[in-house]
């Protein structure tokens, strides 16, 4: 069975694709993006490979799933990941500090007509008699969305006690509720591979339970397939609806705090409020 990329994306969301942590692998046996992570800075910001760490992580995971056998299963891809990412990790500082960082993809593999996901990446595909099933939204995780709304209650409260006297503008380029939220991060961060009710899967060098690996196996006959990280609020069948649905949100809630209550609102400057990448696959 053969894969061909319709269109894709990727874009960091404070400058050039290469400053961002989200990649696009295209193989002919797969293609996959995936969404690097950092969950906490490196002592006097030390960089492994010269790169930042959720980017280190993420290219770790493409190196990787370019190596995988074209018919390996999502469960072997994982065990593969994972063992990659912690021997990368193992070298890549010295004194023995370690990194706090992995990565979430989504993937289609072409030999077994299958769309995998483990962690924040969202995908999309197209069935006989359905308009479409969704395969999780790229925000769906439950501990990140209960942090969210944590901060969306202090920024509102902020905004309604000092009404005329603070801004919106304001709250995006300073915004105290970050500090509020940071003990629910380290929380949310602990909580990967764990297999408790706010549990979520996540490449960081342990061990992924089954829980968190998602299969969808595609009928057989042409499908078409999007794929979409965390920087966009929901994967629609195309690039174009994914970005216009971005801006949508972006006008209409720069603090992220109402419609799509997010951990950051969306920096000044910056043309989004995470890295973002987008994939549309048909897979024949």
């Amino acid at each position: 069975m053969a894969l061909s990329v319709m269109e894709s994306s990727v874009r960091s969301r404070a400058g050039p694709p290469e400053q961002g942590a989200d990649l696009l692998l295209v193989t002919p046996y797969h293609v996959a993006l995936v969404a690097g992570l950092s969950f906490g800075a490196t002592s006097g910001g030390t960089q492994p490979r010269g790169l930042p760490p959720a980017r280190f992580a993420a290219t770790v995971g493409l190196a990787a799933l370019r190596d995988l056998p074209p018919d390996a299963t999502l469960r072997a891809a994982t065990d593969h990941l994972s063992a990659a990412l912690n021997l990368a990790l193992r070298h890549a500082l010295s004194g023995g500090e370690r990194l706090q960082v992995g990565f979430a993809f989504a993937a289609v593999s072409s030999v077994r007509r299958e769309v995998w996901q483990v962690g924040q990446v969202g995908a999309l595909w197209d069935e006989p008699g359905l308009s479409g099933a969704q395969g999780g939204l790229p925000g769906s995780l439950p501990s990140l969305t209960a942090a969210a709304q944590a901060r969306a209650l202090v920024v509102q409260a902020m905004l309604a006690r000092g009404a005329g006297r603070i801004t919106h503008a304001q709250l995006q380029a300073n915004d105290p509720a970050q500090a509020i939220i940071a003990p629910l991060l380290v929380a949310h961060a602990s909580l990967a591979n764990t297999t408790g009710p706010l549990g979520y899967g996540l490449i960081n060098g342990e061990s992924v339970p089954d829980i968190h690996l998602r299969v969808h196996r595609l009928p057989p006959g042409p499908r078409e397939v999007s794929l979409a990280t965390g920087g966009y609020p929901a994967v629609l069948g195309t690039l174009a609806a994914s970005e216009r649905r971005l801006q949508d949100l972006l006008r209409s809630d720069p603090l992220l705090v109402t419609h799509f209550p997010y951990v950051r609102p969306l920096r000044p400057g910056h043309e989004g409020y995470a890295d973002r990448a987008y994939v549309r696959v048909q897979v024949w």
